[in-house]
């Protein structure tokens, strides 16, 4: 599943590229992220837990920033496998920051998203719109820890 989109945060590109390489700071804004623990400077593992229409999927994952090009652009891997399901998850998010105005920054993403097993089973349309509705409520949070 292929999601992109974007918003824009009213703070200047440096200031948000230092939250996006904040792993920590970053993930009180991931919805259902239960917790997470620095692995390294660019690995990290977190428990997560997703509501899905009539269930909650709780998660294990760990996160890898794959490439980051400063202040522009970042590429993140998140593999995940559900705790009381058969299945794991593939997240592989491409984000860059671009400099609408000095105090306005626009954030695009490019999201694959793949699932196997009875992850997979959920169906696509279900998962789409939920996958849709966190990055929604991300974004919202994101753009409030710039809020005075």
């Amino acid at each position: 599943m292929q999601l992109s989109d974007s918003f824009t945060i009213a703070a200047n590109k440096q200031d948000v590229w230092s939250v996006f390489m904040d792993a920590e700071r970053l993930a009180t804004c991931v919805p259902g992220c239960k917790e997470i623990q620095t692995v390294s400077p660019t690995k990290y593992d977190a428990v997560m837990e997703v509501k899905i229409q009539f269930m909650t999927i709780q998660f294990k994952a760990t996160g890898e920033l794959k490439e980051a090009v400063e202040g522009e652009e970042l590429n993140v891997e998140m593999i995940g496998q559900p705790l009381a399901l058969a299945g794991l998850f593939r997240n592989r998010l491409k984000l860059q920051l671009v400099e609408l105005e000095p105090l306005l920054t626009q954030v695009k993403y490019e999201m694959d998203l793949q699932m196997t097993g009875r992850l997979a089973s959920l169906g696509e349309i279900l998962m789409k719109g939920t996958v849709k509705k966190s990055a929604a409520e991300f974004a919202q949070s994101v753009q409030g820890l710039f809020v005075a």
